[in-house]
């Protein structure tokens, strides 16, 4: 089994982006144990749509966008972006509508740390 540490950032789909707001940071850090990438997505998924106000659909999961960063040994992919939808108040009073949201997930493998003796006296 591995240890994953999913990072995790909110932002608004571009077209909503002047209309709505979200919370960068509405999703905490999450350690997941499992398999693989995949197993630990679909944890990660469950996860958020049990305990957050956001929602990720299987169609976001198979249709996840892979992350890039720039290193200097070139391009080097570090996570998914992943649609996910939340219901926003509409602001005028009449209630709330279905809005959608990018996450920007950065995947890390996270190794146990052994100490020396030395150390932990």
């Amino acid at each position: 089994m591995n240890n994953y540490l999913f990072k995790t950032a909110a932002t608004m789909k571009e077209y909503n982006a002047g209309k709505w707001w979200i919370d960068r940071d509405i999703i905490r850090n999450k350690s997941i144990e499992a398999e693989n990438v995949k197993k630990a997505l679909e944890i990660y998924a469950a996860e958020v749509n049990k305990s957050y106000e956001a929602h990720i659909s299987r169609n976001a999961l198979k249709d996840k966008s892979p992350m890039y960063i720039d290193t200097s040994d070139g391009v080097k992919q570090i996570g998914y972006v992943i649609t996910a939808s939340s219901l926003f108040d509409k602001g005028d009073y009449t209630g709330f509508v279905t809005q959608y949201f990018n996450l920007w997930i950065e995947i890390l493998t996270v190794n146990d740390t052994e100490f020396p003796e030395e150390v932990t006296k």
